[in-house]
C-alpha cells in the first residue's frame, strides 16, 4: 500500500510540474502581449502629443553616433563629436551622413528638411533617398551653402529629383523614404560642424486636436463633428488589406491618420499588421484598440507637459551609485547564506533586466550602458571566488546536453516551411563568438543564479525552474524566444545542478540557438531580438 501511495505521489508531482511548465509558457506569452500593448500605447501617446503640438518625431542632434547610420559619417578624412555637434574634416572630396530611420518616413507629411551647420568653406549638398530599401537612389538638385553659419529649411517637393543612375531624367520628389542621406560637396578642403537636422511638417499643417472624444469608426465612415476618429482594422487578414486600402484612398493628406490596432492574435501577427499599415501609411499613428481612451488621455498630458529625456549625466550617476552598491555587497555581504544568495541574484540580474525590460536595448551601445554591463559582469565573475563549478564533465553530462540540441533540431524541422530558404550557415568566427556568448549566459544563469536558488530553496526542481524563468524573462518581449529559452533553460539548469559543468551547457546552448535560427522562419524568432529592438 505504501509503495502504491509513493508511486501515486510521484506521478502527481510529475503532473503538477508539467502543468507548471505549461502554465509558465502561457504566462510568458501573456507577458509579451502586455508589453507590446504598453509599448504601442506609449509610442502612440508620444506621437499624438507631437502631432498636437506641431512638433516632429524626426530630429537628429549629432551629439553621439546614435543619430548616424553605422554610427559614423562616410568618406570623411576625420570626424569628432564636439561642441554639441558632429565636426567633419574633408580634403575637398564629397562625404555623406546617413540619418537613422527606424521605419519609412512619409515625406508628404514631413516635406521640409531643416539643417543647422557651420561650414569653414562653401559648397553644395544634395539629399539622397530610397523609397524602399533596395530601391534605386533618388538624388535631389544641389543646395548651395556658404562658408559660415547655415540654417537651411529645404522644401523637398520644390527640388528637382533624379535617379542616381540616370541624372538627365527628372522625377517627382519621393513620397516616402526608407533611407535618407546628406551628401556634402565642399568647394575646397575644410571643416564642417553639423549641429541639427529635422524633418518638419508643412506650413499648412493643422495641429491635431486632442480635445474631442476619441471614437472607433469603420474605415469607410466619416467621423462626426466633435469626435476624434480612430479607424478600426479587422482581425481578418483579407479584410485588413481592404480597409487599409480604403483608408489610403480616402486619406486627407493634411490630417494624421489614426488607426486602432486589434489586440487579438500573437504579438508576431500584430507586428506584421503594424508593418503592413506603415508600408501603406508611414505617417499613421497606431493605437491599441482596447486602450484607445487611456492612450489619448496620456497624449493630452504629454502635450501639456512634455517629459524631458533623462540626461546622460543622470545615467552616469546611477551607474556610479550601482557600482558603489556592488563594491559594498562584496566587501560586506550578509552572514545569512540565503539572504546573501538572494542579494547576489538581485544585483546580478537587476541591471540586465532594467536594460531589457526598460526598453533600453535598441541596438546601440551607449557608453553608460557598456559601463553598467562591465561592472555587473565583473561583480558576477567575482562571485566564483572560490569557484563552485567546473568546465568539463563526463559523458553523461555531454549526452544530456546534446539531447537538448536534438530537441532543437526536431523543433526546427517541425516548423521549417517546405520550399523556404534556409538561413545562411554561420562562419566559424560567428560560431566561436556565439559559443563565448552562450558560455557567458550559462555562467550567469547557472553558476550564479541557479546555484544560489539552490541555496535559497534547497530544492532541485524549484531551483531549476527559477533559474530558467529568470533566463526566459531576460528575453522579453519575444514570446517565442522566451518560451524556447525557458524550456532550454530548464534542461540546462537541471544538468548544471547535477554535474556543475559549464562547457557542455555552452556547446548545447550555442548549437541549439544556431540550429533554430537557421531552420525556423524569421517571423517566429524575429532574429532573436529582445527589448525595444523586437518592436522595430
Amino acid at each position: 500500500m505504501r509503495s502504491w501511495s509513493s508511486a501515486a505521489e510521484k506521478v502527481a508531482v510529475v503532473f503538477a510540474f508539467v502543468g507548471l511548465i505549461v502554465a509558465t509558457a502561457w504566462l510568458l506569452d501573456q507577458v509579451a502581449r502586455h508589453q507590446f500593448a504598453v509599448h504601442l500605447r506609449n509610442q502612440a501617446a508620444r506621437a499624438l502629443a507631437l502631432a498636437a503640438t506641431s512638433a516632429t518625431p524626426y530630429q537628429w542632434y549629432f551629439k553621439n553616433p546614435d543619430d548616424l547610420v553605422a554610427g559614423r559619417p562616410f568618406d570623411t578624412q576625420s570626424y569628432d563629436f564636439v561642441d554639441g555637434g558632429l565636426q567633419l574634416r574633408s580634403a575637398g572630396a564629397p562625404f555623406e551622413i546617413g540619418l537613422r530611420l527606424t521605419r519609412p518616413v512619409d515625406l508628404r507629411s514631413f516635406p521640409q528638411l531643416r539643417l543647422e551647420f557651420d561650414a569653414g568653406v562653401g559648397g553644395e549638398f544634395v539629399i539622397v533617398a530610397r523609397e524602399k530599401l533596395g530601391a534605386p537612389q533618388c538624388v535631389s538638385s544641389a543646395i548651395t551653402f556658404t562658408g559660415s553659419r547655415n540654417a537651411n529649411a529645404v522644401d523637398l517637393a520644390s527640388l528637382t529629383w533624379h535617379d542616381q543612375k540616370d541624372p538627365d531624367v527628372a522625377k517627382p520628389a519621393p513620397p516616402t523614404a526608407a533611407l535618407l542621406r546628406l551628401r556634402f560637396l565642399p568647394a575646397a578642403a575644410g571643416s564642417l560642424l553639423l549641429r541639427t537636422a529635422a524633418l518638419q511638417r508643412p506650413d499648412t499643417y493643422r495641429p491635431l486636436d486632442l480635445g474631442p472624444t476619441p471614437v472607433i469608426v469603420e474605415a469607410g465612415s466619416a467621423p462626426m463633428s466633435g469626435q476624434l476618429a480612430i479607424y478600426r482594422l479587422p482581425f481578418s487578414e483579407q479584410s485588413q488589406k481592404v480597409d487599409i486600402a480604403a483608408i489610403v484612398a480616402n486619406r486627407d493628406l493634411s490630417a494624421v491618420p489614426l488607426i486602432a490596432l486589434p489586440e487579438r492574435g500573437r504579438v508576431e501577427q500584430r507586428i506584421a499588421l503594424r508593418n503592413a499599415v506603415y508600408a501603406a501609411l508611414p505617417s499613421a499613428i497606431l493605437i491599441p484598440e482596447a486602450d484607445y481612451e487611456r492612450t489619448v488621455a496620456k497624449a493630452r498630458k504629454l502635450a501639456a507637459n512634455p517629459v524631458a529625456p533623462t540626461s546622460t549625466s543622470t545615467q552616469w550617476r546611477l551607474v556610479a551609485l550601482f557600482a558603489a552598491m556592488l563594491v559594498f555587497a562584496r566587501l560586506r555581504p550578509p552572514r545569512q547564506p540565503r539572504l546573501r544568495a538572494l542579494i547576489e541574484i538581485v544585483l546580478t540580474l537587476t541591471p540586465i533586466a532594467w536594460l531589457i525590460l526598460g526598453g533600453n536595448v535598441d541596438g546601440r551601445m551607449h557608453a553608460w550602458q557598456a559601463a553598467l554591463i562591465g561592472i555587473t559582469l565583473a561583480y558576477a565573475a567575482s562571485l566564483s571566488l572560490p569557484r563552485t563549478w567546473r568546465w568539463n564533465a563526463g559523458a553523461r553530462a555531454w549526452v544530456l546536453a546534446l539531447l537538448v540540441v536534438a530537441m532543437a533540431v526536431s523543433i526546427g524541422l517541425v516548423f521549417y516551411e517546405s520550399g523556404s530558404h534556409l538561413a545562411s550557415a554561420p562562419g566559424w568566427r560567428q560560431v566561436l563568438r556565439y559559443l563565448g556568448w552562450a558560455l557567458l549566459q550559462q555562467y550567469l544563469m547557472c553558476a550564479v543564479c541557479t546555484e544560489r536558488w539552490s541555496v535559497i530553496t534547497g530544492n532541485f526542481y524549484v531551483s531549476a525552474y527559477l533559474g530558467a524563468l529568470g533566463f526566459a524573462l531576460l528575453h522579453t518581449p519575444n514570446a517565442a524566444l522566451m518560451i524556447a529559452t525557458f524550456v532550454g533553460g530548464l534542461c540546462w539548469c537541471a544538468i548544471y545542478l547535477r554535474y556543475r559543468a559549464l562547457l557542455p551547457l555552452g556547446v548545447s546552448h550555442a548549437a541549439s540557438a544556431l540550429v533554430l535560427s537557421t531552420l525556423l522562419p524569421v517571423e517566429i524568432l524575429h532574429s532573436a531580438e529582445v527589448s525595444v529592438r523586437f518592436f522595430q
